[in-house]
Formats: structure tokens, sequence, C-alpha cells
């Protein structure tokens, strides 16, 4: 039989009530992080935008673009979500813009852009062999 005194039990006590606070920080640490993964805050701040005005769902699938052509106005800022269904790497490039975006695979990403000059360019996957195996597109920036 182990007996304990009055100063053993508070610390005792003291330890279980560290232990459950660092538990309950540990998981709404956790829970913020899951709803920021899954962008559920978005759209709640007032005054202003989680993403710009103007936002292109983007996605690639089967070693394809999800559309052939993109059209922006000049100095217009743009989100894409580009969302890559596949289960390998893609990648979003427009050499002329110094647009470079990897796709994971089986994943989204949302990037913001500023499409500058009018013009049109060339969208392409820079993963070797995908380029060649038809992942272009065209971005058209008119005035």
């Amino acid at each position: 039989m182990q007996v304990t005194t009055p100063v053993q039990e508070k610390e005792n006590g003291r330890s279980n009530s560290l232990a459950l606070i660092g538990g309950i920080v540990v998981g709404v640490l956790l829970v913020g992080v899951v709803i920021a993964r899954m962008g559920l805050l978005n759209g709640l701040t007032r005054g202003e935008t989680a993403v710009s005005p103007h936002t292109i769902a983007y996605t690639t699938q089967n070693m394809q673009f999800g559309q052939d052509t993109v059209r922006l106005k000049a100095g217009e800022p743009v989100t894409f979500q580009l969302d890559n269904k596949d289960m390998y790497a893609h990648s979003f490039d427009v050499d002329e813009l110094d647009w470079h975006v990897p796709m994971p695979a089986n994943d989204a990403v949302v990037v913001d852009f500023t499409a500058v000059a009018p013009g049109t360019y060339t969208i392409y996957c820079a993963v070797p062999g995908h380029r060649e195996a038809g992942m272009v597109a065209t971005l058209v920036v008119e005035e």
C-alpha cells in the first residue's frame, strides 16, 4: 500500500490539470488546421475578400487541362483554383508571364496572379512528356 501526502496529492492534481489543458490546446490547434486546410474561413472577414473578385476553377484530369482557352483582362487580379485530379503531379506554366506553379498529385492549389500585358500566351505542363502528350492551353489577356 502506497501512502501519499497532501503535498503529493496536490502535485498530482496540478500535473493532471496541466495535461488536460495541454490536450485541449492541441485539440483546438488541430481543429484550426483542419478548418484552415478546408478553406472554411474564406469569406468570413468583413471589408476584405479571401480571394480576388475573379476566380477561375481550372482542373487537370487524364493528362488534359480542363479548358482549352482562358480569357483575362489586362491588369485584373485573378485567382486560379488549380485542381489536379490525376494521381500524378502536373504543373501550370506560362513562361512569358513567369507563372510556374507545381500541382501535386490529387491535390488543389490556389494561386493569385495579375495578367499585365495584353497578348496570347501558352499554358502548359512542364512535367517531362506532359506537354507533348497534349497538356497545352491558351491564355488570352485582353485590353
